[in-house]
């Protein structure tokens, strides 16, 4: 990070990072150079150059590892890592935390739980971002893999749901110093969102079960309360019209691609 790289700035997004909880299992020292050391290298900058500016800092649902029936995540709730990623997430936060102690900088720190929407990568062939990849697989007919049983619940929220709590955040001082979840407060679980795409793609695809990977949750609902609270945040899309929309841009793409083949 150079001095032109954050002077002059009212306000910083940091959403750069290694985001795969599975390939931070393999690849741990890869992990720590983008998430911790490239965070620590940010926030250096900022200190010298530019520490008056305001940092939203993209953290993750996933600090807060698994959450059993019938629980419902909050802010409050402890850190409980389960891969690297989560981990090097959290030394983020706490990042946050002391320089705005040390040297009142200002920090708004999100977690967002599992996006989805246009412009995913699917070419990553779901080691991130899997629904994009999913999609693909669907258009084409091939089978969709799940990890382990299916039965893994998640709270999927739209790419443009998101987007707007980052708005939001800029916008609001009483968000200064605060870390608000973002997810919509309905579990799905891996079973139900393959039949979900499958449907809303026509497609003829199957299901094919492989062995479960390491670090892997078993459920994660949240509350966007705070988040409702503060920011006036609500999720909007609902979880089969925001994969229409993501359907209809992968297979747009897919259809680029093979006209310029």
């Amino acid at each position: 990070m150079e001095k032109e790289d954050v002077q002059g700035f009212d306000a910083i997004i940091h959403a750069a990072a290694q985001v795969s909880t599975f390939l931070s299992v393999d690849y741990l020292h890869e992990d720590f150079k983008s998430n911790c050391l490239g965070t620590f290298r940010l926030f250096e900058a900022c200190r010298k150059w530019n520490d008056d500016a305001l940092i939203i800092y993209t953290s993750s649902r996933s600090v807060l590892g698994d959450i059993p029936e019938p629980k419902i995540a909050d802010e409050g709730l402890p850190y409980n890592p389960s891969t690297f990623y989560n981990v090097h997430k959290i030394y983020g936060e706490n990042l946050c935390k002391i320089y705005s102690e040390l040297y009142g900088m200002k920090f708004v720190i999100l977690r967002p739980s599992n996006v989805y929407g246009p412009r995913q990568p699917y070419w990553m062939k779901g080691w991130y971002n899997f629904i994009a990849f999913w999609i693909k697989l669907a258009l084409e007919g091939k089978p969709l893999p799940i990890f382990g049983t299916g039965k893994q619940i998640r709270d999927y929220v739209d790419v443009s749901d998101t987007a707007k709590a980052f708005v939001l955040a800029l916008k609001n001082k009483r968000a200064i110093g605060e870390t608000f979840l973002l997810p919509t407060g309905k579990g799905t679980d891996l079973n139900e969102l393959a039949s979900l795409v499958i449907k809303l793609s026509n497609s003829r695809s199957k299901v094919r079960y492989l062995p479960p990977r390491k670090g892997d949750i078993q459920r994660f609902v949240g509350t966007y309360e705070k988040a409702k609270k503060i920011l006036g945040w609500i999720p909007e899309t609902s979880l089969e019209e925001g994969l229409k929309g993501e359907i209809e841009w992968v297979r747009s793409k897919i259809k680029a691609e093979k006209g310029m083949q």
